[in-house]
């Protein structure tokens, strides 16, 4: 006879890992023995944990990896024992696999609870984890109380919704009789038995809530800081403890202040606290026990209870240094790349000549392969060789030309052979003509940039109405030949301090541009000025205004690009080459236009470095 006892239920627990002592906490956490039959469910126990009861028993089943894990669960609801419980230990090092392969547990078995144990000393605090169902899983420490894990595992197995009441609810519903594997066993169950049950099961739930509270608080790579309603620290986690370099005993009790320093005393944060409920993102700083500032993100949130009175303020806060140091080092990036960058384009200018020089040499290459098999295959040899024939039979050639089989094919073949020897002359032609295109492209590549190759960087007084007047001289040939009105007007500048070469040969190549841009305009006029554009910082502008064909919007930044040019033959370089010579010597060249049929003006700023005699 089956002595009367609360009747308990089988929950499964699944081990997965490889560590044999996680293996071995979890058994003694659990009660579970060596000798457990765990298939034999007709046996009926009840586990104790110190005075506490619980209403299920254990049995332990371990998992290598995770494809015999999935087996497990599958078995299990296929042979009516599903898992309840899994314990997964050991996956520092596969975090990131973790969430997925949990997931794919709840596709087997959407009841089943997961607990991922972490050793307590891990120097590592995985980053949270987005899970389909929160509520079914936690993180636990393995602090090494058995205590905890065996309250932790009851309350989850509470929980689970696939558990039904069975011979459990059959018990704690008072009846006198269950059916177990076909037979009736006897229960009975004396009320204040079933009350002090009841009461041992609400307490484990409560403990094993605070156990998970408080394991999920220990976990948190953030740091946590609640403030309780009397403005002093009330709780804080491990991370903000090891964030800051103090024990928590040093830290309960004292003003937030302590942590905060003079941000916090200002009232910053407190005040949008308390005016707002809630703030996300606000950047402020710890103080840590050694007097080191750390720069910090807070949100935070204030709590009420269930009458609407002030229960404290909960804040999160995340360490931003390195934040900070990346955004202190994108800056010094961005300075550096502002100070390179004059450097880049001309780099950029002596790169494009070497790309198209470097291409115009493969064509080269190409046409001198293909002259090369064309004599190398030639047929001008056989020419040779019929010589041969004719003084060989040069005694009775009418004879051999007329009786002999070898005779008789000369003059076809000297027809075949003639044909061939053109067709070879016309394809070394072409090729050579080929050859002669490409070199002579070459050479313009090279000439569209011997302007930047010149010696440059020396500065001197100049007076810059005498500079332009010497560009207009330098085109004065063009200017003429095409008619063109000239109109000046110079404002009084004092003598400025460049590089007056290349401040030369921006303005003759801008000046050129501007004749060819007239070419077939009907009124054909060009202003060219020198004015002083009063500062701070003075500067000078150098314009060249024409009323030639203009220039559409999209066009006015594409014009400095490199190798651009509107005009068919034209090098499509002096643009571009005086952009950089601009930028070079701390001014800019810009273009303005109305649009086509309105002209263009060309304007080339210089900084006002100027020279003053008297001084």
């Amino acid at each position: 006879m089956i002595s009367p006892t609360i009747l308990s239920s089988i929950r499964y627990v699944l081990s997965l890992g490889d560590d044999p002592n996680i293996h071995d906490f979890l058994r003694q956490a659990l009660r579970i023995s060596e000798g457990d039959d765990v298939s034999n469910e007709g046996t009926l126990h009840v586990p104790y944990s110190g005075v506490h009861m619980s209403p299920y028993s254990f049995a332990l089943v371990s998992a290598g990896d995770w494809p015999a894990a999935f087996q497990h669960v599958e078995e299990g609801k296929q042979t009516g024992k599903p898992i309840s419980l899994l314990f997964l230990s050991g996956c520092l090092d596969q975090w990131e696999r973790v969430g997925s392969q949990i997931e794919r547990m709840w596709m087997l078995d959407d009841t089943l609870r997961c607990v991922v144990c972490l050793s307590a000393d891990a120097a590592l605090k995985p980053v949270p984890l987005s899970l389909s169902r929160p509520e079914q899983w936690a993180v636990f420490r393995m602090t090494g109380l058995g205590e905890e894990c065996y309250q932790m595992a009851s309350c989850l197995s509470a929980f689970s919704s696939s558990s039904s009441p069975g011979l459990l609810g059959k018990a704690w519903a008072g009846e006198s009789s269950a059916r177990v594997d076909g037979e009736v066993v006897p229960i009975v169950i004396k009320d204040v038995v079933a009350q002090q049950a009841e009461l041992a099961s609400a307490r484990d739930e409560l403990a094993t809530s605070k156990v998970y509270v408080d394991n999920v608080l220990r976990s948190m790579a953030d740091s946590l800081l609640v403030i309780d309603a009397s403005m002093t620290i009330g709780s804080v986690n491990p991370s903000l403890l090891e964030l800051l370099g103090y024990r928590e005993d040093e830290l309960i009790g004292q003003s937030p202040g302590l942590i905060f320093g003079e941000e916090f005393a200002q009232g910053s944060i407190i005040e949008n606290l308390l005016l707002q409920g809630s703030v996300s993102g606000i950047e402020s700083s710890f103080l840590t026990h050694d007097g080191r500032l750390i720069p910090i993100s807070v949100s935070g949130s204030m709590m009420q209870d269930e009458q609407g009175q002030f229960q404290g303020l909960v804040c999160v806060a995340q360490d931003i240094t390195e934040r900070k140091r990346m955004e202190e080092e994108k800056l010094q990036l961005h300075a550096q790349l502002l100070d390179t960058s004059r450097q880049l384009g001309m780099a950029e200018v002596a790169s494009d000549v070497l790309h198209n020089v470097g291409n115009v040499l493969n064509s080269i290459n190409v046409s001198i392969g293909v002259i090369g098999d064309l004599l190398k295959h030639s047929m001008v040899g056989d020419v040779g060789r019929i010589s041969q024939l004719f003084q060989k039979h040069q005694d009775d050639l009418g004879s051999y030309f007329a009786t002999n089989p070898k005779g008789k094919q000369v003059p076809a073949y000297l027809e075949k052979l003639a044909g061939q020897l053109l067709e070879e002359q016309r394809v070394a032609i072409a090729e050579i003509e080929r050859l002669r295109q490409n070199a002579h492209h070459a050479q313009q590549c090279v000439a569209s940039q011997q302007d930047l190759a010149k010696p440059n960087g020396i500065t001197e007084p100049i007076s810059i109405v005498s500079l332009v007047e010497e560009a207009l001289e330098a085109n004065q040939e063009l200017l003429e030949a095409s008619q063109i009105e000239v109109s000046r007007e110079f404002h009084e500048i004092p003598q400025l301090i460049v590089d007056k070469y290349q401040v030369l040969e921006v303005m003759v190549d801008v000046i050129r541009n501007a004749c060819q841009a007239m070419a077939l305009a009907p009124a054909k006029h060009l202003v060219v000025r020198a004015k002083l554009i009063p500062g701070p910082p003075d500067s000078v502008c150098l314009e060249v205004q024409d009323s030639g064909v203009g220039i559409v919007p999209e066009d006015l930044i594409k014009i400095f690009g490199q190798g651009y040019s509107a005009k068919n033959g034209g090098r499509g370089m002096s643009l571009h080459s005086g952009a950089l010579i601009a930028k070079n010597i701390g001014g800019a060249l810009r273009a303005h236009s109305e649009g086509l049929g309105h002209g263009a003006t060309f304007s080339l700023d210089l900084p006002g470095n100027f020279h003053f005699t008297d001084l």
